[in-house]
C-alpha cells in the first residue's frame, strides 16, 4: 500500500503532516497530523510490508504486544481507507 497522489506527506519540525492536494481538497480542508506510531505504520507499508508485517515491525520498534499492534495498525489502516489514503 501506498499513500494516495490525492495526498502529500511532509515532516515539519519534526511532526508528520499529510496534507490533501487537488480535487480532494475540496473535501478535505485541512491537515492530518500523524503519531510517530502513524508515521512508522506509514513507511512500513509504503516499503511494502503488508499489514501484518507492518503490525509485527510496530510491536518490535515500541516494545508493545504484538496482539495490541496488530489491532491498532489495522484500525489504523482503517480510518486511512477511510479518507482515501491509501491505495493498493
Amino acid at each position: 500500500m501506498k499513500l494516495s497522489k490525492d495526498y502529500i506527506r511532509r515532516t515539519v519540525c519534526g511532526e508528520t503532516l499529510i496534507m490533501p492536494v487537488g480535487e480532494k481538497t475540496k473535501e478535505y480542508n485541512g491537515i492530518f497530523t500523524l503519531t510517530d506510531t502513524g508515521a512508522f505504520i506509514i513507511d512500513a507499508l509504503e516499503n511494502g510490508a503488508d499489514t501484518e508485517t507492518a503490525a509485527e515491525k510496530l510491536a518490535a520498534e515500541f516494545e508493545i504486544p504484538a496482539e495490541t499492534a496488530l489491532a491498532d495498525t489495522k484500525d489504523f489502516i482503517e480510518q486511512l481507507k477511510g479518507f482515501g489514503m491509501l491505495t493498493d
